[in-house]
């Protein structure tokens, strides 16, 4: 029994010296150009693991990308580029297997380039999507299943998919007329969400057969007078869990929150503001526990939101400062948030430890520069921002463990 006690005392030693003793650590790296020339329009994505990570820009009036298989420690441009084109996105699976991009070429028509070994050789796809703009892409976990969603010429939403890890695209499929659309899926890929604005209203769409067949329905209204009214979605790895969020004709922040895969949807105000709010984001952890947005006011000032309860009521914890043109990413268990944003022309970041309830800068910020976009590893111990100063630049942000030195423990 004795031994037992010991034993038991032991152990708790064990997990007190290994929480107590270290302390975290989260640091950005020096800025890294990794185009050869000015760039515009920069995304950035990475494998769950932080490993593979790939990002994609127009360099001049070409597409062109990048690759790091060491943790954005070092890169490597594809060559030759992917071809000629704007406003460039790309995804990859969970290994960083499959990547995939999409763009608009020269004569508006939406291309398709794929990757199968883990973005060092790309084949680039015409598919018969026909000319238009706006165009997203996303995948599922294993890659296989891989979605599309553009504006056509017509201004109508298009949608199409892949079963075959992106080599072969099926016919588009018209969602209805709108405009500013984006598209998510799940972890398997059988349920995909669509949202887009339609005149003044906002409009869901739903597959629950792997992006074969479509159902929609409105959930809300937009800004009235809104220059840009974007809208964003999110869901959870199971598809259960969806989220929208926008601004609405009363210039509010609204959310939609949908918990039966996106049959059925509940709204609310997050924010109310006698000033347009604008630029509104949303994330969510894989289990749909853990919801985060954030916007930025007429004046400028950031704010952010959480949610604990799966979107159904949220909290504002203090605002970031002044900036424009915010992102945020969480890691998959919503603890570690991250957030990027312009600040008097320079590339600024905070982060949060602890779901969000705080936040602290991190200094020092990453330079000048515009057009900031974020992702992190599965974890959110490897984080990748990604911006433009001419030409396009990244860097590499690692949350390390180092020992508390003045640790001592006193007899009494």
């Amino acid at each position: 029994m004795l031994k037992l006690i010991k034993s038991k005392y032991v152990l708790i030693l064990i997990t007190l010296i290994s929480t107590s003793l270290f302390a975290e650590n989260f640091n950005f790296s020096t800025p890294l150009d990794i185009s050869s020339a000015a760039g515009t329009t920069p995304q950035v994505t990475a494998d769950n693991s932080g490993r593979y990570v790939f990002s994609i820009w127009r360099e001049g009036t070409d597409v062109q990308v990048a690759r790091s298989a060491d943790f954005g420690q070092t890169w490597t441009t594809i060559v030759p580029n992917l071809g000629t084109g704007g406003a460039p996105q790309i995804v990859t699976d969970s290994s960083g297997r499959y990547v995939f991009a999409i763009w608009a070429d020269g004569s508006s028509n939406i291309q398709v380039a794929r990757s199968a070994d883990f973005g060092q050789n790309w084949t680039t796809i015409v598919p018969n999507f026909g000319q238009g703009g706006a165009s997203q892409i996303v995948t599922d976990s294993s890659g296989r299943y891989v979605f599309a969603i553009w504006e056509d010429i017509g201004g109508n939403i298009q949608t199409a998919r892949a079963a075959d890890f992106g080599q072969n695209w099926s016919l588009p499929l018209d969602l209805g007329p709108g405009k500013l659309s984006q598209i998510v899926t799940d972890s398997s890929g059988r349920y995909v969400f669509a949202i887009w604005v339609d005149g003044t209203n906002i409009q869901t769409a739903r597959s629950a057969d792997f992006g074969q067949n479509w159902t929609s329905q409105i959930i809300g209204v937009v800004a009235l007078f809104a220059v840009n009214p974007k809208s964003q979605i999110t869901t959870d790895i199971s598809g259960r869990y969806v989220f929208a969020i926008w601004q609405d004709d009363n210039d509010d922040i609204q959310t939609a929150r949908s918990d039966d895969f996106g049959q059925t949807w509940g709204t609310q105000i997050v924010q109310s503001s006698v000033n347009p709010l604008l630029d509104p984001q949303i994330v969510t952890d894989s289990s749909g526990r853990y919801v985060y947005a954030i916007w930025q006011d007429l004046g400028s000032l950031l704010q952010i939101a959480r949610s604990d309860d799966f979107g159904q009521n949220w909290s504002l914890p203090p605002n970031l400062g002044l900036g424009d043109d915010p992102q945020i990413v969480a890691d998959i268990s919503g603890r570690y948030v991250f957030a990027i944003w312009v600040a008097g022309g320079n590339i600024q970041t905070a982060r949060s430890a602890d779901f969000g309830q705080t936040w602290s800068a991190i200094v020092p910020n990453l330079g000048l520069g515009s057009q900031p976009q974020i992702v992190t590893d599965s974890t959110g111990r490897y984080v990748f921002p990604i911006w433009r100063n001419t030409n396009i630049y990244t860097s590499k942000g690692l949350r390390s463990f180092f020992p508390i030195t003045s640790f001592n423990i006193s007899r009494g």
